[in-house]
């Protein structure tokens, strides 16, 4: 595989882990509307054609999120020209800010989760997950290099992701509480 076609890959699974909240978000800003099929379609193949501005690194789901804002706005132009009933533009503008300040709210929440989380872990799990998510080194290289199994270590870093996972609701939950 290339590595053009590896990103093509990696931003295809982005996009479809993102596919349930962006729909969601469409249907916040056209609520009972028929429409929020089409204007995700619509959302959908913009983003397809602006992959390539798409920056690694930012947040994604910003990036898809204002896309999809402007593919509703759009939408609604259109059908106040056509006279067809529709949602307040400023309302889809208070609608659209009110997700990205809880999305922004619950992103700090659990990043800062997650570094407390991974600061219980000890050196060689870390290493398991710095492997995994680091661009340059994968699981195989871990395995080479520490003569453990691959097979091993991807069940290791499924248990560690697992107890990631708990340690960081439980957080977010303690901290509800303290709240």
């Amino acid at each position: 595989m290339n590595l053009q076609s590896k990103e093509t890959h990696a931003f295809v699974k982005l996009l479809t882990r993102h596919q349930s909240a962006l729909r969601g978000f469409i249907i916040s800003m056209m609520p009972g509307s028929p429409d929020v099929e089409d204007v995700l379609q619509d959302t959908n193949v913009v983003i397809w054609e602006k992959m390539d501005s798409f920056e690694v690194g930012t947040n994604f789901r910003a990036w898809v999120f204002a896309i999809a804002k402007n593919a509703v706005l759009a939408h609604l132009r259109k059908a106040k020209r056509d006279r067809s009933p529709g949602v307040n533009e400023k309302l889809t503008n208070l609608i659209a800010e009110t997700w990205y300040q809880r999305e922004a709210g619950d992103l700090s929440k659990k990043e800062i989760a997650l570094q407390h989380c991974l600061g219980k872990l000890d050196q060689s799990e870390r290493a398991i997950i710095e492997a995994r998510y680091s661009k340059d080194d994968n699981l195989n290289t871990l395995a080479a290099t520490t003569a453990r199994p691959a097979s091993t270590l991807r069940v290791a870093l499924f248990r560690i992701r697992e107890r990631l996972r708990r340690c960081i609701s439980s957080r977010i939950a303690i901290e509800g509480r303290l709240s």
